[in-house]
């Protein structure tokens, strides 16, 4: 089977241009070797991972959390929603190189890349050095019905709690896979994981549910309701 990363998400930024990585989403328990070329190139476009192996280890256990690893095919088109238009763009060898414009204009405000493209321009050095893989202790929420985590905002009732995420202005949702699970949470937009780990209680997973919105002079929200088996109850925290 394939996994499929979107590099980049149509944007007016882009020229509604998205960029796709496809791999084999069984690489790692395959053992198949990093692909550090591959790696480098979601790097550019602005994902994070969890840090860059050394450059004489090539096996699999070299492969940081969200690297790549065996083949991967990277194919472009043009997504414009509006105007109805759906068509291939060619990737060109030149387009391959971590330092092309189009890989620097995914991570500028708005570009579509990782993290929604919502950060400013950013060096390879300094993309490569972010360690996207941790999850906050920051959405305790110590008594209180809202509050912050990493990448989000929270909130909660009796009956449920709301998480809230930044995202791109062209994401679809096809570019987004939500796990709900009666004591966890993990998030995937674009082929980047935004949260992954233990809920503070226990959800009803068929009720809960995930919406894209625009929210005026702001941009685009993923919205992730989680609700509560036990209402009434108050979370001790949301998510660790």
């Amino acid at each position: 089977s394939c996994e499929i990363t979107a590099l980049t998400v149509p944007t007016s930024v882009n020229n509604q241009r998205c960029v796709s990585m496809y791999s084999d989403d069984n690489a790692r328990t395959q053992n198949l070797p990093y692909n550090r070329r591959a790696t480098e190139l979601l790097v550019a476009c602005g994902h994070s991972i969890a840090g860059e192996p050394s450059p004489s280890r090539v096996a699999i256990g070299a492969a940081p959390p969200g690297g790549i690893c065996g083949d991967a095919f990277v194919g472009r088109c043009h997504d414009d929603e509006i105007g109805d238009i759906w068509e291939r763009v060619d990737f060109t060898v030149e387009d391959a190189n971590p330092r092309a414009a189009w890989c620097e204009e995914a991570r500028k405000q708005g570009g579509g890349g990782g993290g929604g493209g919502s950060g400013g321009p950013r060096s390879l050095t300094g993309l490569m050095n972010q360690n996207a893989g941790a999850i906050t202790n920051g959405a305790n929420n110590s008594g209180f019905d809202k509050g912050e985590g990493d990448g989000y905002k929270w909130s909660q009732n009796d009956e449920e709690v709301e998480l809230r995420f930044p995202v791109a202005a062209g994401t679809k949702a096809k570019y987004v896979k939500i796990n709900f699970a009666r004591t966890t949470l993990k998030v995937i937009v674009a082929g980047q994981t935004l949260v992954n780990g233990e809920l503070g209680g226990n959800a009803e997973v068929e009720d809960s549910t995930w919406t894209i919105e625009d929210i005026k002079h702001k941009g685009k929200e993923l919205c992730v309701t989680i609700c509560k088996k036990e209402e009434g109850r108050t979370w001790p925290f949301v998510l660790r």
